[in-house]
């Protein structure tokens, strides 16, 4: 496939630009923001609640979610199934949404390996693509060997011939590898063309999907692996991305083919320049509640252990001493007089697990991330119902 004939036109390069410029000046302000160096999960799980939301009729509950992956990462050694059947007191996925949980932190654990993994040189390949379905799929747990493509035809020949798709593959991580266009035009490009191939019988979005996003941390958009959310764009209007989709597996005709390529583009691009609003609004939210708990009466010495904690319990709700200690790099005596200081203040409540372990519980926070959670799905529901997005995009 030649990628060089792709062009866009003047107003959806204007839309890439747009964008790229919001992600420079967000990553510029999380560089500045206090509370910001511990966000990076609680971001990503706001993408991921969406990334779900795309196949589902629910939008997970994104704080047992940020617990959870926390879990996965520190307790579990990655294995996301265990740490969902935690279910720790406090923070547990209703039953109607335990299948789909796994799969929200496979797609948090695959951004992350992408934020590891990518520097600008880095090379995608072949190898890069089958990895990142894995993971997907299995989690980092997964026992490595690739399911790999797809060997039978789709229904009505739509896709790739599955003898062809290795080479197709291999052309578009070439393409993946070079700067000829901006990032976001390049990201767009490289998810069309996935869901023109269909490459695999499964997890076919998600793959393309965090495929795309590594030319966004190639190319220093998405800096120290922080990701806004921007499936929350995408998981409006679920109808008219799914055309978008199909469209791009359909080449009966080349101009329409192009036509909703466009389309495509400048979805994207909107997207993610509402992400970067979405991002910035709760980085505000954090620091309003920041501000509420520093003007209390307690004594909280620069870079101290409760300087720190005040910091890492806006983005994480639910920590053991143990855990908090380690993430905040203080000693386990000074975490705990910390948290003691907290409970007396009211901002954690202790919350005994079994006889051996405790956790602190920050109601304050938790109560926070799941109403700016569920008040974009509101608005996402509105939208899809009003059918804003569809229009505007179409015009």
């Amino acid at each position: 496939m030649d990628y060089a004939g792709y062009s866009y036109s003047a107003l959806t390069q204007a839309e890439f630009y747009k964008a790229e410029a919001e992600l420079l000046r967000f990553g510029d302000k999380l560089t500045h923001s206090p509370c910001a160096r511990y966000m990076q999960t609680t971001l990503l799980a706001f993408d991921a609640c969406f990334a779900i939301h795309m196949t589902h009729d629910f939008v997970l509950p994104v704080v047992p979610l940020i617990t959870a992956f926390d879990l996965t990462d520190w307790k579990y050694h990655g294995d996301t199934y265990r740490s969902v059947r935690a279910r720790l007191p406090e923070f547990q996925f209703p039953e109607e949404t335990l299948s789909a949980a796994p799969y929200a932190l496979h797609y948090m654990q695959a951004i992350n390996w992408v934020a590891e993994n990518t520097q600008p040189d880095t090379v995608i390949s072949l190898d890069t693509v089958l990895r990142l379905h894995e993971i997907l799929l299995s989690g980092t747990t997964g026992d490595n060997r690739y399911r790999g493509f797809r060997t039978s035809y789709l229904p009505h020949k739509k896709g790739s011939d599955p003898t062809r798709i290795p080479l197709e593959i291999n052309e578009l991580c070439q393409f993946a590898n070079t700067e000829s266009f901006s990032p976001i035009g390049q990201a767009s490009v490289i998810h069309h063309a996935f869901e023109r191939i269909v490459p695999f019988e499964q997890m076919i979005d998600r793959t393309g999907l965090v495929l795309s996003f590594m030319s966004l941390f190639k190319r220093g958009l998405l800096p120290h692996g922080y990701m806004v959310p921007i499936c929350w764009g995408a998981s409006v209007d679920k109808e008219y991305r799914r055309k978008l989709k199909d469209s791009s597996r359909d080449m009966s005709s080349l101009e329409t083919h192009e036509k909703f390529r466009e389309h495509w583009a400048i979805y994207n691009a909107r997207n993610t320049y509402m992400s970067v609003v979405i991002a910035d609004s709760f980085l505000n939210a954090a620091d309003r509640l920041r501000t509420k708990w520093r003007s209390r009466d307690l004594r909280i010495p620069a870079n101290s252990a409760m300087d720190r904690l005040l910091d890492l319990l806006l983005a994480v709700p639910g920590l053991s001493t143990i855990r908090a200690a380690d993430i905040i790099g203080k000693s386990y005596g000074a975490t705990n007089e910390a948290m003691r200081q907290l409970a007396q203040a009211g901002i954690v409540r202790e919350v005994a697990l079994d006889g051996r372990e405790r956790i602190f519980i920050c109601e304050q926070s938790a109560a926070m991330i799941t109403e700016f959670v569920e008040n974009l799905a509101r608005m996402g529901s509105k939208a899809e119902a009003d059918g804003i997005r569809s229009k505007s995009l179409l015009l």
